[in-house]
C-alpha cells in the first residue's frame, strides 16, 4: 500500500501528475484544484490512495490527509468509486463539503458536482455520523450568498467554469457580497 509519495513534479496534466521519485515516474491522479497549485520541477509530498481497477493500479492524490480522508469516505460508498470521488473532492472545499453534509443540505453537493439528489441525499445518509465540521453555519451562509454573487458574475459575461474556480477560491473571511464579487473578478482576470 502506498500511503504518500515525495518526489519531483515532472508533468502536470489536468486529470493526472507524474512524479519522480527516486528514478522512477509514478502517475497519479489529482484533483483539478491542486494541479494549479504545484509547479514543474518543484519537490511534491502526496498523500496516496491506491487503487486496482479492471487489473490495473491507480494512485489517486492529495496534498492533505483530509482530502485523503474526504476521498476514501466518498470512495465507500456503494455507486462511488474513485473517479467520481476525485471529481467531487475537485469541486467543492472540503469545509463546505462538511458543512453541507452536517446540515443535510443536498442541494449544495448537488449543485456543486452536477449528481442527482437522491445521489446527493445518500452521500449525506452515509457520511453524516462519520464527517463532523465546527464550520457549518458560516459556510453554508456563505453559500447561499454566492448563489447572489454566481448570478451577477455570469450577467457580466463570465462562464460558469471560471466562475466556480474563482468563487473556491474566495476567503472565508470575505463576508460581505460587494467584497466577494471583487475578489472573485480579480481572479477571473
Amino acid at each position: 500500500m502506498i500511503y504518500f509519495l515525495f518526489g519531483k513534479l515532472i508533468l502536470k496534466k489536468p486529470q493526472f501528475a507524474v512524479i519522480d521519485v527516486n528514478g522512477v515516474g509514478y502517475k497519479v491522479f489529482i484533483p483539478s484544484n491542486i494541479e494549479r497549485k504545484i509547479k514543474i520541477g518543484a519537490k511534491i509530498n502526496l498523500f496516496c490512495s491506491y487503487h486496482i481497477r479492471q487489473e490495473m493500479p491507480e494512485i489517486y492524490g492529495f496534498l492533505s490527509e483530509k482530502e485523503l480522508d474526504i476521498f476514501e469516505l466518498l470512495n465507500s460508498i456503494n455507486g462511488i468509486g474513485p473517479k467520481s470521488a476525485l471529481k467531487i473532492v475537485s469541486n467543492i472545499k472540503m469545509e463546505k463539503l462538511t458543512a453541507a453534509i452536517n446540515k443535510n443540505r443536498a442541494d449544495v453537493l448537488a449543485e456543486n458536482w452536477g449528481i442527482g439528489k437522491k445521489k446527493a441525499e445518500k452521500i449525506i445518509f452515509e457520511l453524516k455520523d462519520k464527517i463532523k465540521n465546527n464550520l457549518s453555519e458560516e459556510e453554508i451562509a456563505l453559500h447561499d450568498l454566492d448563489k447572489d454573487i454566481k448570478s451577477a458574475l455570469k450577467n457580466l459575461g463570465y462562464k460558469q467554469s471560471e466562475i466556480n474556480e474563482a468563487l473556491k477560491e474566495i476567503p472565508v473571511k470575505l463576508k460581505k457580497t460587494e467584497e466577494r464579487i471583487k475578489f472573485a473578478i480579480k481572479r477571473m482576470k
